[in-house]
Protein backbone atom coordinates (compact mmCIF):
# COMPACT_ATOMS: atom_id res chain seq x y z
CA UNK A 1 0.00 0.00 0.00
CA UNK A 2 0.92 3.42 -0.88
CA UNK A 3 1.83 5.97 1.97
CA UNK A 4 -1.15 8.34 0.67
CA UNK A 5 -3.71 5.04 0.78
CA UNK A 6 -2.65 4.22 4.14
CA UNK A 7 -2.93 7.67 5.37
CA UNK A 8 -6.67 7.99 4.01
CA UNK A 9 -7.33 4.66 5.52
CA UNK A 10 -6.36 6.14 8.96
CA UNK A 11 -8.05 9.17 8.37
CA UNK A 12 -11.51 7.07 7.48
CA UNK A 13 -10.79 5.10 10.36
CA UNK A 14 -10.65 7.88 12.61
CA UNK A 15 -13.72 9.64 11.29
CA UNK A 16 -15.70 6.63 11.73
CA UNK A 17 -14.51 6.12 15.16
CA UNK A 18 -14.71 9.92 16.19
CA UNK A 19 -18.89 9.51 14.63
CA UNK A 20 -19.66 6.11 16.97
CA UNK A 21 -18.15 8.14 19.62
CA UNK A 22 -20.20 11.46 19.35
CA UNK A 23 -23.31 8.55 18.36
CA UNK A 24 -22.78 6.77 21.47
CA UNK A 25 -22.46 9.81 24.13
CA UNK A 26 -25.54 11.12 22.18
CA UNK A 27 -27.45 7.76 23.08
CA UNK A 28 -26.12 7.39 26.60
CA UNK A 29 -27.33 11.54 27.58
CA UNK A 30 -30.82 10.59 25.92
CA UNK A 31 -31.06 7.65 27.74
CA UNK A 32 -30.40 9.56 30.73
CA UNK A 33 -32.42 12.37 29.83
CA UNK A 34 -34.86 11.41 27.85
CA UNK A 35 -37.40 9.82 30.59
CA UNK A 36 -36.95 12.89 33.24
CA UNK A 37 -37.99 14.85 30.27
CA UNK A 38 -41.06 12.65 29.85
CA UNK A 39 -41.99 12.33 32.93
CA UNK A 40 -41.44 16.18 33.62
CA UNK A 41 -43.64 17.21 30.36
CA UNK A 42 -46.11 14.77 30.32
CA UNK A 43 -47.36 14.57 33.86
CA UNK A 44 -50.63 16.38 34.43
CA UNK A 45 -49.58 19.99 36.15
CA UNK A 46 -51.10 20.52 39.86
CA UNK A 47 -53.68 22.86 40.14
CA UNK A 48 -51.98 25.24 42.07
CA UNK A 49 -49.61 25.53 39.24
CA UNK A 50 -52.38 25.41 36.31
CA UNK A 51 -54.05 28.30 38.25
CA UNK A 52 -51.24 30.09 38.75
CA UNK A 53 -50.11 29.91 35.62
CA UNK A 54 -53.61 30.72 34.03
CA UNK A 55 -53.84 33.94 36.39
CA UNK A 56 -50.31 35.22 35.38
CA UNK A 57 -50.97 34.62 31.45
CA UNK A 58 -54.32 36.48 31.69
CA UNK A 59 -52.75 39.39 34.14
CA UNK A 60 -49.98 39.95 31.80
CA UNK A 61 -52.20 39.50 28.42
CA UNK A 62 -55.43 41.37 29.82
CA UNK A 63 -53.77 44.03 32.39
CA UNK A 64 -55.71 43.05 34.70
CA UNK A 65 -56.33 45.32 38.09
CA UNK A 66 -55.66 44.15 41.38
CA UNK A 67 -59.71 43.82 41.86
CA UNK A 68 -60.31 41.61 38.66
CA UNK A 69 -57.77 39.31 39.09
CA UNK A 70 -58.79 38.74 43.46
CA UNK A 71 -62.44 38.24 41.48
CA UNK A 72 -60.75 35.70 39.10
CA UNK A 73 -58.03 33.75 40.85
CA UNK A 74 -60.97 31.86 43.26
CA UNK A 75 -62.97 31.11 39.57
CA UNK A 76 -59.31 29.91 38.13
CA UNK A 77 -58.83 27.49 41.13
CA UNK A 78 -62.12 26.04 41.51
CA UNK A 79 -61.78 25.21 38.51
CA UNK A 80 -57.97 23.89 38.54
CA UNK A 81 -59.35 21.79 41.66
CA UNK A 82 -62.17 20.19 39.50
CA UNK A 83 -60.30 19.33 36.71
CA UNK A 84 -57.61 17.25 39.23
CA UNK A 85 -61.09 15.27 40.62
CA UNK A 86 -62.35 14.75 37.04
CA UNK A 87 -58.65 13.42 36.01
CA UNK A 88 -58.24 11.04 39.08
CA UNK A 89 -62.02 10.16 38.90
CA UNK A 90 -61.21 9.21 35.47
CA UNK A 91 -57.97 7.50 36.40
CA UNK A 92 -59.36 5.40 38.07
CA UNK A 93 -62.25 4.51 35.83
CA UNK A 94 -59.74 3.37 33.18
CA UNK A 95 -58.10 1.29 36.04
CA UNK A 96 -61.14 -0.81 36.91
CA UNK A 97 -61.53 -0.83 33.21
CA UNK A 98 -58.40 -2.63 32.56
CA UNK A 99 -58.60 -4.61 35.63
CA UNK A 100 -61.97 -5.79 34.48
CA UNK A 101 -60.85 -6.77 31.21
CA UNK A 102 -57.43 -8.53 32.76
CA UNK A 103 -59.91 -10.70 34.53
CA UNK A 104 -62.09 -11.97 31.35
CA UNK A 105 -58.43 -12.15 29.19
CA UNK A 106 -57.10 -14.74 32.53
CA UNK A 107 -60.96 -16.63 32.27
CA UNK A 108 -59.63 -17.64 28.91
CA UNK A 109 -56.09 -18.75 29.72
CA UNK A 110 -55.04 -22.12 30.74
CA UNK A 111 -53.42 -22.23 34.30
CA UNK A 112 -50.32 -21.88 32.56
CA UNK A 113 -50.90 -19.04 30.54
CA UNK A 114 -52.81 -17.40 33.64
CA UNK A 115 -49.51 -17.76 35.36
CA UNK A 116 -47.48 -16.01 32.97
CA UNK A 117 -50.32 -13.29 32.47
CA UNK A 118 -50.26 -12.68 36.13
CA UNK A 119 -46.21 -12.52 36.34
CA UNK A 120 -46.66 -9.93 33.14
CA UNK A 121 -49.17 -7.97 35.31
CA UNK A 122 -47.18 -7.67 38.21
CA UNK A 123 -44.38 -6.55 35.99
CA UNK A 124 -46.22 -4.04 34.34
CA UNK A 125 -47.28 -2.33 38.15
CA UNK A 126 -43.97 -2.44 38.92
CA UNK A 127 -42.31 -0.55 36.12
CA UNK A 128 -45.33 1.95 36.70
CA UNK A 129 -44.36 2.13 40.34
CA UNK A 130 -41.11 2.97 39.44
CA UNK A 131 -41.59 5.54 37.14
CA UNK A 132 -43.69 6.99 39.47
CA UNK A 133 -40.89 7.05 42.07
CA UNK A 134 -38.29 8.48 39.77
CA UNK A 135 -40.48 11.57 39.30
CA UNK A 136 -44.85 10.93 38.29
CA UNK A 137 -46.83 12.92 41.22
CA UNK A 138 -47.49 10.90 44.15
CA UNK A 139 -50.98 8.54 43.97
CA UNK A 140 -52.97 10.36 46.42
CA UNK A 141 -56.55 8.68 47.58
CA UNK A 142 -55.77 4.99 46.22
Amino acid sequence: SSPATVMNNTRLLRIVLYATLIFLAGAVTGAFVAPNLGRHFMRPPRPEEMSRQMLEHLQNELSLTADQAAKIRPLIENTGREMDLIRRETTQRVRARIAETNAQISQLLTPEQQTKFQKLQAEHRKRMEHARSLGGRPRRGH
